[in-house]
This record gives structure tokens, sequence and C-alpha cells, in this order.
């Protein structure tokens, strides 16, 4: 993770310093003077609920009356600050830690629930990107190539969801034939979060469930892509909502390259270049990134906000997130040989496996 950390802060630093090697800092300060306050308050509005419909689809992937929205709503700010402030994307293990503290929740659904929601996502803005692409003449050709790249990467990563969920029997001796080597509490984690995990994801299933969640994802990325486009509207371009897919797609790709917490340099480089390709000389330089920033202000602070103000309510520290990983190790450790009944007593839920099957 420390190396992880490393690269991360080193690729944000690149980018930070490409974004301001050329930039006019009384240009920028101007362009930022210059904007209009008042789109703030509807980018907000979009943004929160985006959040809520996120959360509202979190609900279908996760056991039946695991949690209510709000309860859902309130980890998933949680997870968001925390991917915002700490590195490693732990905001995935915050989700996972407040819901089994508040609800019980095991650990390996929430696991499933985040990937399928990775996933959903990915393709989600892979599609806007593809078709906004089509429908600008000036959009650059590289982004055809990103949005068919990742696009492909997230359809492959589908199929292999599908697959595991298909064989679960296959997955667990595979797991268990990999396994053998390492020592027994090794084995008992690896099955315990493998058996959550596939659990959670076989809860994905039927052509309703798949359109409520197609639909939920496309309305969710549709707000937050309108927080970009009503961000225009308070500088001195042409507003396109066109152009706020492409801006606001290939930035939030660009989160999947390491980076520092919260993808300083990545996300708004990616930003500024791919709305000044777009605009061509419309727009100069410095009023693209006063626009970028001013994403970003949106984007990051308020949740941070929220988030850091639920985890002092609810008496969590980062601490107490970036010791859980320790935590559950300790507690795969107790369980032993990682039968299917010390499975089920840490918290997972299991398949029904016949012994016979246990994979030799």
């Amino acid at each position: 993770m420390r190396l992880r950390l490393i690269l991360g802060i080193g690729i944000s630093l690149l980018f930070v310093g490409l974004l301001v090697q050329s930039v006019d800092v009384h240009a920028l300060t101007t362009a930022l003077g210059h904007a209009q306050p008042a789109v703030l308050l509807p980018a907000l509005a979009l943004y929160f609920a985006g959040t809520w419909l996120r959360s509202v689809r979190w609900r279908l992937l996760l056991p039946p009356d695991s949690a209510p929205t709000t309860t859902l709503a309130r980890a998933l700010l949680i997870g968001l600050t925390v991917n915002n402030l700490l590195p490693a994307r732990l905001g995935e293990a915050a989700r996972a830690y407040v819901l089994n503290r508040w609800r019980g929740v095991p650990v390996g659904a929430t696991v499933a629930s985040v990937v399928v929601e990775r996933v959903l996502d990915g393709l989600t803005l892979a599609m806007f990107l593809l078709v906004a692409v089509g429908t600008i003449a000036s959009a650059p050709a590289y982004l055809m190539t990103v949005g068919l790249l990742v696009g492909g990467a997230f359809v492959a990563g589908a199929c292999l969801l599908a697959a595991i969920v298909g064989q679960p029997r296959a997955v667990l001796a595979t797991l268990r034939f990999a396994t053998r080597p390492c020592p027994p509490r090794i084995q008992a984690l690896a099955e315990r979060l493998t058996l959550g995990f596939v659990n959670g994801l076989g809860l994905v299933h039927g052509w309703s469930m798949l359109f409520n969640l197609a639909f939920l994802s496309i309305a969710a990325w549709l707000l937050e892509i309108g927080v970009f486009y009503v961000l225009m509207f308070g500088f001195s371009f042409p507003a396109s909502f066109s152009t706020a897919i492409l801006g606001g797609s290939a930035a939030n790709f660009a989160t999947l390259v390491p980076s520092s917490p919260g993808y300083v340099g990545t996300f708004d480089g990616v930003l500024v270049k791919v709305i000044s390709d777009v605009l061509g000389g419309l727009v100069e330089y410095e009023e693209v990134l006063a626009y970028a920033l001013v994403t970003r202000l949106v984007l990051f602070l308020p949740v941070t906000l929220a988030g850091v103000a639920l985890m002092s309510q609810e008496g969590l520290s980062f601490g107490d997130i970036v010791r859980f990983g320790a935590t559950t190790k300790q507690t795969a450790a107790r369980a032993g040989t990682g039968t299917r009944r010390e499975a089920g007593r840490l918290g997972s839920p299991t398949f029904d496996i016949p012994a016979a099957d246990a994979g030799g």
C-alpha cells in the first residue's frame, strides 16, 4: 500500500505540474473572480440527488432489508469522504465497515455490491462517452479509443462476474486448490470473503432487477453530468450537455489511474484537456482551468464536509477504517480451518455446497 501511495502521489504531482506549467496566474484569478456563484446551488442539488439515487441502487444490490436508503446514503457519504482523504480507495472498506457495524451486513455482501456498482458505473459512462463522441464533430479521436477500451474492459468484468455467479462450486473448488499451501487462517479468510462475495453477486438476477439497476445507474450519472453542465453557465464559454458528458465521463475514468487521495491532478488534468480540445480556440486555457477547479470544489468539498460530520456524529475515526482490515484478518484467524459453519459465524452467507464438492 505504501508503494501505491508513493506512486499515486507521484502521478498526481506530474499532472498538477502539467496543469500549472503554462498558466497565467492573473488570468486564472480573473476567471475565478468572474465566475457566477448562482450556479453553485443547483449544481449541489443535482449532485446530492444523484447520491440519493446511488443509495437506492445500492439497496437493490444488498440482501433484502439490509438497511434503509437513508442509512445507505449516510454510509455512502462516509465512503466518498474516506476516498477523498485517504489513499488506496479505503472508502470501499469504510462502507463495508459502517454497514457491518450499524446493521450487521456481511462484509462480503457489501464488497460484492460495490464491485457490481463499479461495473454498472463503468458501462454507463462508457456508453455516455461513445454516444457523445458520435454527436460532437469536434470530439477528439482519442476519446473514442478510450471509450472502446474502457467499455470493453467493463464488459469483460461483467462477463466474469456472471461466470462467477453461474459456477459457484467451481469458484470455491479453485479457491481451495489455490490456497492449499497457505496457513489455515489464510484459507479461512479467503473462503469466508469468497463465499460472502459470490453470494452477494447472486443477488443480481432477473430482467426486472437488471432493468432497475440500469435505469438507476443512467439516472444517477445524468444528474452528476448535470453538475458539469450547470457549472458551465458560470463561465464565459458555450455550455453544452454533450461537452459536459465528454468531460465528465473522461474525468471520472481518470480516477481509475493511481493518484493521491481525492484524485488530485488526474481528475482535473483530464477534465481540462478534454474541454480544451473540444472547444478549441473558443476559450482561454485559464477559463477552463478555473471551471475545473470550481467543479472539483462542488464535487469534493461538500460531500467531504458532510462525511466528516457524519463520522463525528457516529463516533467513527479514520483510524477505525484503517484498522478494519487488520481486525478482519484476526477474526478469520480465530475461525480455525474455515469450514462453512465457521464462515457463517463470521457473518457471511454460505452456499449450499455438499461436502463432497469441497474440491479434494
